[in-house]
């Protein structure tokens, strides 16, 4: 008895003496290293250069008015992963590469080899980049990293990012899943998974990666005060990510569905402003010529309070709804004119260039 004693005690003693992770049956992550050293090669920094032209006027000795053209650079840098090693084939943010005239990737090892913009699609932040050396052909010993479950991914679960922050390259930050399906407006697709690792300027369009090497999500967006990390990074799930990829390289796009509509939700105080029949849904304050709303006649002062049954209350949850569907299938909206209910069915068509169209567009 005494000596089962003694060795529960000394047994509780080592316990009580032990790190944390060890009280806990989780063992501490010495691996980590060998890990990062492994996935490291597959991780790229993204450098786009955008040149824009504009022309300076003035008078000569004879008063003739002239021109004289000048062009103005701006850069952009960003990060990426490699998610096709044998075409070539990087990820990264929409916004890292937008309107770039000249886009880079920089390897580990410091190669850079320009790249192509092969598809890329605002709703989602994300791009498709073909990399490729001076014969126009893909890199050998080019290395992809594994991309994983985001959709299995849990709260507190740890998780390191890798990416360019202030130019930094191939930085190793870690820190944990803070919450899930975090809404952040900043569009019709927010379900971001939210971290404390540190995420800066730079490291947009990196990998969020879990303890297996798998990227779980694109680093997009933080909230901060000051413009660098405050422990509140976003990233996009790589499970949404997967659903487009394809498109994407296909098609240069991700063909969706659109109204062509402009609005903004209602709210009591707007209602009896305008005179409206209700306090619900979403207004229309604008229309594209020749989009699909249009031409099914609706209005500006139309207020849309159902698509197919569902109820919207702003235009977020109308976008999501449109969404849902394909170009060229149809669609039932629930319009209040004035004071008369009426419903409106609408043939959708494939949105044009988004970035042609005033923000906020349906």
């Amino acid at each position: 008895m005494t000596l089962i004693l003694v060795r529960g005690l000394l047994l509780a003693l080592l316990l009580s003496s032990a790190p944390p992770a060890a009280r806990a049956g989780i063992s501490p992550s010495a691996e980590l290293p060998d890990l990062v050293e492994k996935i490291l090669p597959g991780v790229v920094n993204v450098s786009s250069t955008t040149i824009s032209e504009t022309v300076v006027y003035g008078l000569n000795d004879f008063f003739q008015l002239y021109g004289i053209p000048r062009q103005s650079k701006q850069s952009s840098l960003g990060s990426g992963f490699i998610i096709d090693a044998e075409k070539g084939l990087v990820l990264t943010n929409h916004h890292v590469v937008r309107h770039a005239t000249e886009v880079q990737v920089i390897l580990i090892d410091k190669k850079t080899y320009p790249a192509r913009i092969v598809g890329h699609d605002s709703k989602l932040d994300l791009a498709v980049l073909k990399i490729s050396d001076t014969d126009r052909k893909v890199p050998a010993g080019l290395r992809q990293v594994p991309l994983g479950d985001s959709d299995k991914v849990r709260i507190a679960e740890s998780v390191f990012a890798v990416g360019n922050p202030f130019s930094l390259q191939h930085t190793v930050t870690t820190g944990i899943i803070s919450a899930k399906n975090r809404t952040i407006g900043m569009g019709p697709f927010d379900n971001f998974l939210q971290t404390d690792a540190s995420i800066n300027p730079g490291n947009s369009g990196g990998p969020l990666f879990n303890l297996k090497g798998e990227v779980i999500g694109i680093n997009t967006a933080i909230f901060s005060k000051t413009g660098q990390s405050g422990g509140l990074g976003f990233a996009t799930p790589i499970n949404a990510v997967k659903a487009v990829v394809a498109d994407l390289v296909k098609y240069g796009r991700v063909p969706r569905p659109w109204l062509g509509i402009m609005g903004q939700g209602n709210n009591p105080q707007l209602a009896q402003y305008h005179g409206l029949g209700t306090n619900q849904g979403v207004v229309l304050f604008d229309l594209i010529n020749g989009g699909p709303a249009a031409r099914a006649g609706l209005r500006p002062g139309d207020v849309i309070t159902e698509v197919d049954g569902q109820k919207v209350a702003d235009p977020h949850e109308l976008e999501r709804q449109i969404l849902k569907k394909k170009p060229n299938e149809s669609t039932t909206l629930r319009v209040m004119r004035g004071r008369r209910s009426l419903d409106s069915r609408i043939k959708l068509t494939e949105v044009p260039d988004e970035d042609r169209l005033p923000p906020g567009t349906i």
